[in-house]
Parts: structure tokens; C-alpha cells; sequence
């Protein structure tokens, strides 16, 4: 058996049989919310940042 095979036979369960296939195999179906992630900051807010926190330097 190849791998495509068993790929689409998995497409066409339904989903509480592929939730018992999960659960025989051990794998785990994470349902989750995405992660939500902070806000990007800038280089100089970077640098800011590491300086206060790395040498208690505080720059004007």
C-alpha cells in the first residue's frame, strides 16, 4: 500500500471515524485556537528593550 492510498482513504472517513483512527494510531488531534501572537516591534524598541533589561541602561 502506498502512502496516497492511505491518505485518501483517511480523506473520506467521517469525522468520528477519523477521531477513532486518531485515537487507535495514538495520534492527537489538537482542536485548538490558533496561537495568538504579541504585536511586532521595531528594531530600535528591540534594542531598547535589551539595553534596559541587559545593562539597566536607560537611553534618551
Amino acid at each position: 500500500m502506498r502512502a496516497e492510498t492511505a491518505y485518501n482513504v483517511i480523506k473520506e472517513l467521517s469525522e468520528k471515524e477519523t477521531s477513532r483512527l486518531y485515537d487507535m494510531l495514538g495520534i492527537s488531534q489538537n482542536k485548538s485556537k490558533p496561537v495568538k501572537r504579541n504585536k511586532m516591534i521595531t528594531d530600535a524598541e528591540a534594542t531598547e528593550y535589551l539595553l534596559t533589561k541587559l545593562k539597566g541602561v536607560k537611553r534618551n
